[in-house]
């Protein structure tokens, strides 16, 4: 049940219309009343102000409740809390002032007030600048200048206005910001959300092409959702690499319209275009077409969670049926005697029958589409019978049959058979109930930089829940050591991943927090190359302040792309030192592997460095899990020095396995701690 502070929060989306309209109302009545010299409006000014400010109240308050369940630009959302309460304030004072000289010129600068807070509020759901972003209409008009990238000219406009709302820097949704290409490729909380060269893998299109009702579709219902072209664009721009300087042409058609016609798979036989009144009549019965090119016969069809699919609708699909190659018939009432109508759409290649009753009897219509490439079968009731339909189909290129009754043993037959198809099983499918998953444990903890030691607890609500820990990196299991009630304490730099288990319940997600011990603080550090300007940090600062991050989104992280993090630290007068550690984030979706190697000098002048440590750490040799994590080194001997200089390598390279080898990969670093 929804907490009522959090659910009075979220109202603030419908109350903060109130006092704009209520202000804006009183505004207009103010200016007539000025211009027409009559008081005769005035009751009426006087109430509306009165509403507004109470409206005001209500808004702010919302407003305040809901920028505490976080995900917003600090900057933007700090100036927009103040001047909404400002607005709220000088609202009240108008009200109060309705009686003296001064009523109007605070009615102005309250509309004023409120308009600019308006404006931000706008910035934080749908990104600064918002308000003077080209359209779609304008940026078409405008045509694609010489030289522009398929990212720039297509693929970035599409997320701009499909995407940006929910995922921008004023309004961090899960951790994803879509607006820059460095974001895209970072990824967000629940890791990368494109695959290179496999549209079908990305989570991006995952989330775009599922349901409507599914709480995951993306964009959220309500908001303007992708059209079948937009969709085709992204998938055709992953598929040929994700590469953000891609020509634009390459992402074009003959006509300069948008990439999605140049990137369907079309059948090599001829059609006659579908007559303009047998495309109404398929939109009047709620029947979505779409034309996939100008001067092109071919249509996909959508009648996607159409509960009502009749003879009338399937004869209207027949009376189209050479022209659709796409068809879309998901969560309909569509079932076995329905699919007898695939001998009358000859030309499909794309065929979507996910969330329908269709049977392995039904699916054997299947066998007259030569050209069929893609097929959804999720969520159906089909078995391992279907097999011997699937191998049948000559053009099969990608298969969904995950939550099927497929099983595994029938999926390897298939895949045996056809060696080329793509297939997506999900997880095995299996007659009990999924277990639910148990939340994840509380890491309680007064701080995570220390100079002696540190007290770490483990909480979670219910004593039956088993609780188990690693302090190596290592993800936990059951099998790691189990937390006994006592209190955890640390006198060396650790990173403690934790878990929650219970028989009968699926084991929490991972929960971690780093402690790094520091003896000794840098009385200044600089930065032999600075970080990349994409992902700064605070410069040098970011390495010394004691502020460390759990995920690779944080802000404190430096980031280095293609070469080496080197800082040389000055203490400012002799320390003795022993023990170097180095807080780093990796994610290798995004181009992030932990640190290649460790080197530190020491030095008395600053001038003449002697060599301390060296430490190398192996190129990994698979996609490693996102996480953050720390390197500590300890000196061979305590070594006398003020300054030291500290190299964190970076692998410069994406390894051969990564499905972008070869490129430059980054090292994330937000602290180095000495002891």
């Amino acid at each position: 049940m929804i907490a009522f502070p959090a659910f009075f929060g979220r109202l603030h989306l419908i109350f903060l219309h109130l006092p704009i309209g209520f202000l804006l109302l009183a505004g207009a009545l103010a200016l007539y009343g000025v211009w027409k010299k009559t008081y005769v409006y005035r009751p009426a000014l006087d109430l509306t102000v009165g509403l507004g400010a109470l409206a005001a109240i209500v808004a702010a308050s919302s407003g305040w409740l809901l920028a505490r369940s976080g995900g917003y630009e600090e900057a933007i959302l700090t100036r927009h809390q103040w001047l909404g309460i400002a607005s709220a304030a000088l609202a009240i004072t108008t009200w109060l002032l309705r009686r003296s000289r001064w009523y109007l010129p605070a009615l102005a600068t309250a509309v004023g007030m409120v308009s600019a807070t308006g404006h931000f509020g706008g910035s934080l759901t749908h990104g600064e600048g918002y308000l003077f972003q080209k359209t779609e209409n304008e940026m078409l008009a405008t045509g694609v200048p010489e030289n522009t990238t398929a990212y720039e000219a297509i693929v970035h406009p599409i997320l701009q206005q499909k995407c940006v709302s929910c995922h921008n820097p004023g309004k961090k949704k899960g951790g994803l910001l879509l607006n820059t290409p460095e974001h895209i490729l970072l990824g967000g909380k629940h890791g990368p959300v494109i695959v290179a060269g496999l549209p079908d893998s990305s989570e991006l299109m995952r989330r775009i092409l599922l349901p409507g009702h599914d709480d995951d579709h993306m964009p959220p219902k309500g908001k303007r959702q992708l059209t079948p072209d937009e969709i085709e664009v992204l998938k055709r721009w992953i598929a040929e690499g994700a590469d953000f300087s891609m020509p634009a042409a390459q992402l074009q058609d003959g006509n300069g319209a948008s990439a999605a016609k140049a990137g369907v798979s079309f059948p090599p036989v001829q059609a006659d275009p579908a007559a303009p009144g047998a495309l109404d009549a398929l939109r009047q019965n709620r029947i979505s077409v779409m034309p996939l090119g100008e001067n092109l016969p071919w249509l996909a069809v959508s009648a996607a969670g159409k509960k009502d699919l009749d003879a009338v609708g399937m004869e209207l699909l027949k009376k189209n049926g050479k022209q659709i190659i796409h068809l879309d018939l998901s969560h309909s009432n569509t079932s076995d005697p329905m699919l007898a109508i695939l001998k009358d759409l000859p030309h499909l290649t794309r065929l979507n029958l996910s969330g329908t009753a269709v049977t392995n009897e039904g699916l054997q219509n299947l066998t007259v589409l030569p050209f069929l490439e893609y097929l959804n079968l999720s969520n159906t009731s089909i078995g391992d019978e279907a097999v011997e339909t699937l191998v049948k189909l000559p053009a099969l290129r990608s298969l969904y049959v995950w939550n099927s009754g497929i099983t595994p043993v029938a999926l390897e037959r298939l895949r045996t058979q056809l060696p080329n198809l793509r297939m997506d099983a999900g997880a095995p499918a299996d007659s009990t109930a999924a277990p639910l998953q148990l939340r994840p444990p509380k890491i309680l903890f007064a701080r995570n930089i220390f100079e002696d030691t540190v007290h770490v607890a483990l909480d979670f609500p219910f004593k039956t829940v088993s609780l188990f820990y690693t302090l190596d990196q290592a993800s936990p299991t059951t099998q790691s050591s189990r937390y006994k009630g006592e209190p955890l304490v640390f006198d060396q730099s650790t990173t403690l991943r934790a878990i929650a288990a219970k028989e009968g319940w699926e084991n929490s997600s991972i929960v971690q927090a780093s402690f790094v011990k520091r003896k000794w603080t840098p009385q200044s550090a600089t930065l032999l190359v600075p970080p990349s300007p994409k992902y700064p940090g605070l410069g040098a600062n970011s390495l010394t302040d004691g502020k460390i991050g759990e995920t690779h989104t944080d802000k404190n992280f430096l980031g280095f792309e293609g070469e080496h993090l080197t800082a040389v630290l000055d203490f400012g007068e002799t320390i003795d030192f022993q023990r170097l550690s180095v807080h780093y984030a990796e994610n290798n979706g995004s181009w992030i592997f932990a640190p290649h190697g460790l080197q530190v000098w020491t030095s008395g002048d600053g001038k003449n460095w002697k060599p301390c440590i060296r430490a190398r750490y192996p190129a990994p040799a698979a996609m490693q899990e996102n996480k953050a994590g720390i390197l500590s080194e300890t000196a061979p001997m305590p070594v006398k020095t003020r300054y030291l200089k500290v190299t964190v390598e970076n692998l410069l390279k994406n390894p051969k396995w990564h499905s972008a080898a070869g490129k430059k990969c980054w090292v994330f670093v937000d602290e180095i701690l000495v002891e």
